[in-house]
């Protein structure tokens, strides 16, 4: 039987996923059990606060399936711990770097599950606040699932705004940068940058500059949408674009009822009943090579 799965001793470090100035994500598994989970190592120099709001909302994300599944969280003297479902077949930053420009149905199909997830997060009072290719990940079998819910935030329901500036800037709305009050529409803006990295492998703005170009760029210019994709995707993209946080799609009408997704079976999909375009290849795992003593 595996050991105590709230004992981090009890724990074998097989390899590092990824890092960031919270700490690290590694790939571990219990001792004496051959399932692999992530483990995000958080140092708690960073906030508790924003610690306990992504154990919560870890807690949740178990009622959607295009949201990173959270399986417990505890700590040490030193850190925190949240142990969460591993995902094997990369990231989306990954896969974009790989393919390239991705074609209009593999926009849809991400997409579409990306929606899912976002509006069920939303539901909850939950807005994400960083939402980017890197924090898309893949299944082994090909499905999205969100994740990285470190800079998320709680209790955003009806009129209720924040202020502080949070997220990655190249993904910030244009009222985060304006510091005007901001909800939920953050995430549709963000979702609308990634739709168009999918289909152009480029941001619609101005990347590389400083950052007052960039923020001159997000709030006072239009979009670049590339020219040469779908009609009804660039339709998508100009509503989700939209300055105005209160009419910006996604906060604002239907965004399952747009054209771009008119051949979406929104039931069946839910369901997971539709395949997924292809199937990743597996990230090859490195044997275990640290112990997880020196986090005693």
């Amino acid at each position: 039987m595996p050991k105590n799965p709230k004992n981090i001793t009890n724990y074998k470090f097989h390899k590092e996923l990824g890092k960031g100035s919270f700490g690290k994500v590694m790939l571990a598994s219990l001792n004496n059990c051959r399932d692999q989970v992530a483990i995000k190592v958080i140092r708690k120099t960073t906030s508790v606060e924003d610690i306990l709001t992504e154990a919560r909302t870890l807690r949740i994300t178990g009622a959607c399936p295009f949201l990173c599944h959270g399986y417990g969280a505890f700590q040490t003297q030193m850190h925190a711990f949240l142990i969460m479902e591993f995902m094997s077949g990369g990231t989306l930053e990954q896969l974009i770097k790989k393919r390239g420009c991705l074609n209009r149905d593999i926009i849809q199909f991400y997409s579409a599950e990306m929606i899912i997830g976002l509006q069920y997060l939303h539901s909850c009072g939950i807005v994400h606040r960083d939402l980017k290719p890197p924090n898309i990940l893949l299944s082994a079998e090909g499905h999205i699932k969100i994740s990285d819910f470190g800079l998320a935030v709680e209790g955003i329901f009806g009129n209720k705004k924040m202020y502080d500036l949070v997220g990655s800037y190249h993904y910030m709305a244009p009222e985060i940068h304006l510091m005007s009050g901001y909800d939920a529409g953050v995430d549709w803006w963000a979702f609308a940058i990634i739709l168009c990295q999918m289909a152009a492998r480029r941001s619609p703005f101005h990347e590389g500059l400083t950052l007052l170009n960039i923020i001159e760029s997000v709030t006072l210019k239009q979009p670049s949408i590339p020219e040469d994709i779908s009609p009804d995707l660039k339709s998508l993209m100009q509503e989700l674009f939209e300055k105005n946080p209160d009419k910006r799609l996604g906060t604002s009408g239907d965004i399952r009822k747009h054209l771009f997704y008119r051949s979406v079976d929104w039931a069946a999909l839910e369901n997971r009943k539709i395949p997924p375009p292809f199937k990743p290849q597996s990230q090859v795992l490195s044997p275990s090579v640290l112990w997880l003593e020196v986090y005693s």
